[in-house]
């Protein structure tokens, strides 16, 4: 089996709800450094439902109770 230069190999995974990434040393004919799995460079929780955002009420009082900015 051809090999290639040492380099690393990264291993995306979400377990339990965490995104975890494991390295390891990789001789693969790639030759350079590569991440496998899925790609969680835009994960982000997700936002609780509901039609509010944080602060809703605050924000609507502070821009003069604006029909135009009612999130509540």
């Amino acid at each position: 089996m051809p090999t290639g230069p040492l380099h690393a190999r990264a291993v995306n995974r979400l377990v339990n709800g965490e995104i975890t990434q494991e390295a390891f040393p990789c001789r693969c004919t790639l030759g350079e450094d590569h991440i496998e799995g899925p790609d969680f460079g835009d994960f982000e929780e997700p936002e609780p439902e509901g039609d509010s955002v944080p602060y809703a009420e605050e924000i609507w009082l502070s821009s003069g109770m604006d029909d135009d900015y009612d999130l509540r």
